[in-house]
């Protein structure tokens, strides 16, 4: 079936925990297709910061695994988390993860969590390899020690990717929320996704990024870039369907832009979002759920189950629902790896949670 499984897997990989004033489940399956690229973050920072995450990975599950990995120690460990501007740490954090693929001691992290087929595949030789990182590396130095915005060099297009070319193929999507008890902090670059529920209504914590709005053709094109439409979707360079991502190295070599200004960028929008007692909970998941169904779709599903279930048999019935029983006639739709973390702002009437 190409690029699908004869069956699907759908063994869940299921983590929940609770504080004093959430509770949370996330669910994650690999589905229809041949690996898991997906990745996801649970975890408390601090007695009242939780970071929670969900990471969709393309060109390999390497960069999920690391973001997943890496994150949380280098945003809580940033001058501004600790001075309590959770905005400014998540757009540092963010770009910190394609710093440290790119250093000396991070390349052999990100080494060890690619799988040995991709790696025996790749066409480049050691020293070709070891160039290509020097070059990234010049960037995010050279970002590092001056502001000044000089004009763009238009870069060499590149064509489509294929499993024989460099580790910087590989990249993700990354929504990210911190939750304390006031407030939920979201950083997105890409196109999963965070949905908050007030009052049983869908408020959206994110936007996609896709090569077909405005302003992201505007900085891909001024990098030296292109959009295509390709089967009636728009691609970067030919290739990738979203125009923001964390890896995706090869795509950020222009030496002479800063990295939010580069063609795929892991620069993330923030959205802040006061909690209010209309608040029942908030939902992150990657586009595997989002291309099934409509932001509301999802939090009425959610809604209806969360008098007698938990959060984390919730969002595993969600990848069900959402799972395409053939993929030839969903035509892609529900065939995707699907992660989901529900984080639920107060007890329901009757919850088991």
């Amino acid at each position: 079936m190409g690029a699908y499984l004869s069956s699907p897997i759908t063994e869940k990989e299921v983590v929940t925990g609770r504080s004093s004033h959430f509770h949370y489940g996330i669910s994650s399956h690999q589905g229809w297709r041949k690996t898991q690229e997906d990745a996801h973050i649970a975890e408390a920072l601090t007695d009242e910061h939780h970071l929670f995450a969900v990471l969709d990975g393309h060109g390999g599950a390497e960069v999920a695994k690391f973001v997943a990995t890496y994150l949380p120690q280098e945003l809580k460990s940033l001058d501004h988390f600790q001075q309590g501007k959770l905005a400014e740490s998540l757009i540092t954090a963010f770009h910190r993860m394609d710093q440290m693929m790119l250093s000396e001691e991070g390349r052999p992290r990100l080494d060890a969590l690619r799988p040995p087929k991709i790696e025996s595949r790749s066409g480049l030789s050691g020293s070709a390899r070891e160039d290509a990182f020097a070059t990234l590396r010049k960037i995010m130095a050279i970002n590092e020690q001056s502001t000044d915005n000089l004009p763009a060099k238009p870069s060499e297009p590149d064509g489509p990717l294929s499993e024989e070319d460099t580790s910087s193929q590989a990249g993700c999507t990354a929504v990210v929320a911190l939750v304390t008890k006031k407030v939920v902090v979201v950083a997105n670059a890409g196109d999963s996704r965070a949905v908050l529920s007030r009052g049983k209504k869908a408020i959206p914590l994110s936007h996609d990024h896709k090569p077909s709005h405005v302003t992201e053709r505007e900085r891909i094109v001024a990098a030296g870039g292109f959009v295509s439409e390709i089967g009636g979707i728009c691609r970067v360079n030919g290739n990738l369907s979203l125009s923001r991502a964390i890896g995706d190295l090869r795509y950020k070599t222009n030496t002479e832009l800063d990295p939010a200004a580069q063609i795929i960028t892991a620069e993330p929008d923030i959205k802040a979002m006061e909690l209010i007692e209309e608040d029942d909970f908030m939902v992150l998941a990657c586009d595997g759920i989002w291309d099934v169904l409509e932001n509301q779709e999802v939090v009425d599903f959610i809604h209806e189950r969360l008098g007698e279930k938990t959060p984390d048999q919730i969002a595993s019935e969600l990848l069900d629902h959402c799972l395409a029983s053939d993929p030839r006639e969903s035509r892609g739709k529900g065939c995707d790896n699907m992660t989901c973390c529900i984080v639920q702002f107060k007890q329901q009437p009757g919850s088991t949670a």
